[in-house]
C-alpha cells in the first residue's frame, strides 16, 4: 500500500482539525411511542481534514503521489493519523478531492487540503 511521502508535512495544522465519526445506528420512527435505534454495523469510517503548508519544491512529490501512486485519489494510503500519529489506511474524500491555494501575496507557501476518510 502506498504511503504519505515522507518529505511531504506530516502533521496537520491544528487550526481546522476536527473528526467526525460515520454514525453505527440506524433509527426507526414508530407509529407510537419512542423510536426504535439498532447499531447498524460494528466498523465505521472516520472523516477528518488535513491541511498543510508545502513549498514550491514539494508540491511536485504531491502531484506525483496523488496521480502515479494513489490513482488520482481511486486508492487507499497509509498516513499518520492527525491527533494520535498512529499509522492509519485512508481514502480521499470530496470533490474537488484536495484544493491548493497560496499562502499570502508573493506565495512561497501553498496550503493543500484534503478531507480524508480513515478506514476501519
Amino acid at each position: 500500500m502506498p504511503s504519505w511521502p515522507a518529505s511531504l508535512p506530516q502533521k496537520t495544522l491544528a487550526a481546522n482539525y476536527n473528526e467526525s465519526p460515520q454514525s453505527q445506528v440506524l433509527r426507526s420512527s414508530m407509529d407510537s411511542g419512542p423510536a426504535k435505534t439498532r447499531r447498524r454495523f460494528t466498523a465505521a469510517t472516520m472523516t477528518v481534514p488535513f491541511e498543510c503548508h508545502l513549498t514550491r519544491d514539494q508540491i511536485p512529490t504531491f502531484e506525483a503521489f496523488y496521480s502515479d501512486d494513489i490513482a488520482a485519489g481511486a486508492l487507499p494510503f497509509d498516513i499518520p493519523h492527525p491527533r494520535t500519529g498512529a499509522t492509519v489506511s485512508v481514502l480521499l474524500k470530496g470533490d474537488p478531492p484536495y484544493q491548493l491555494a497560496p499562502v499570502g501575496a508573493g506565495a512561497t507557501h501553498y496550503r493543500l487540503s484534503l478531507t480524508l476518510e480513515i478506514q476501519p
